[in-house]
């Protein structure tokens, strides 16, 4: 079967993702509370008018499907919905405080450990195998956090928080299956937002009049977070989760890539060293992936 459509999906995501940071930067004159909550927001409005035009036959469906549970299972998806929009709604605003006060280098390094971490996550919690080379690259990025965490422990305690948080999103909602996504993460938007809306004394001190605010918000919601979702939807459809965390990897390179051609960013011999460490972390950890991946591209 042709999946190239589904492959041109995947990548236009992990690629629009990856230009994330540039309209981020062009909010810098504003708090990361004031920006998350502005996203969440907008994006809630966006995926209110999907779900009510487009998926209102699936959410009906998910509600007869929860009705069908035993009350501990309902309370256990119920559980794990909310769960993963509070861990979503910490992922998002330490990015964007990474983006704006610390360095884009540490955001893709968030990124390039998060798949690792998963798996490590996923051992721990669900009980899911890793084979020794995998061990053993894990036990590389282990090293890659020390040499970069030389430079800077903040940098490094901000990037394991941020690999952490959507770690654990992943895993909870691998556990959370059976619903439309595009649904759950309607749910999830609208519980991050009751809660960060407990929250608006602390995070927004001014309301926003700019213009300028209220559309780079606006092309955030649409272009940097619900379409990019729709695309990775699509290509789940017939590509393995294993080639997407392959594909994933595309997000943080690009970062990475933006830090110092377009921001200018400075780099370190030892940060050099731990990130070429993750580089050969990641091969090792993703050789069956990469070798399924090149069988299903060539056949």
């Amino acid at each position: 079967m042709n999946n190239k459509k589904h492959y041109a999906a995947a990548i236009a995501a992990f690629v629009t993702w990856g230009f994330f940071t540039i309209p981020l930067r062009a909010l810098q004159a504003y708090t990361p509370g004031e920006i998350l909550y502005y996203r969440i927001l907008f994006s809630l409005v966006v995926l209110f008018i999907i779900i009510v035009g487009f998926r209102r036959q699936a959410f009906k469906q998910d509600i007869e499907r929860l009705k069908s549970y035993t009350p501990r299972k309902r309370n256990g998806v119920i559980l794990l919905t909310l769960l993963g929009g509070a861990l979503l709604c910490v992922n998002w605003l330490t990015f964007i405080y990474i983006v704006n006060y610390i360095n884009i280098k540490t955001a893709s390094f968030s990124y390039l450990i998060c798949p690792v971490l998963t798996a490590v996550l996923g051992f721990v919690i669900i009980h899911e195998k890793l084979s020794r080379i995998q061990w053993l690259a894990v036990a590389l990025c282990t090293v890659s956090c020390i040499l970069i965490g030389i430079n800077s422990a903040l940098e490094l305690g901000f990037s394991f928080l941020t690999a952490l948080t959507y770690a654990l999103y992943l895993i909870t909602q691998r556990k959370n299956q059976g619903f439309d996504r595009m649904i759950v993460l309607g749910i999830q938007v609208a519980f991050s937002f009751l809660i960060l809306s407990s929250l608006l004394p602390f995070l927004v001190t001014t309301v926003p009049t700019a213009t300028d605010f209220y559309s780079i918000i606006l092309a955030i919601a649409v272009l940097f977070t619900v379409l990019p979702l729709f695309l990775n939807l699509y290509a789940l459809n017939k590509i393995n989760s294993a080639t997407i965390g392959i594909l994933m990897y595309i997000n943080p390179i690009i970062n990475f890539t933006l830090a110092f051609v377009l921001f200018k960013e400075g780099i370190t011999m030892i940060q050099v060293l731990g990130y070429l460490i993750i580089l050969m972390a990641l091969v090792l950890f993703n050789y069956q992936n990469f070798r399924k991946l090149r069988a299903t591209t060539v056949g």
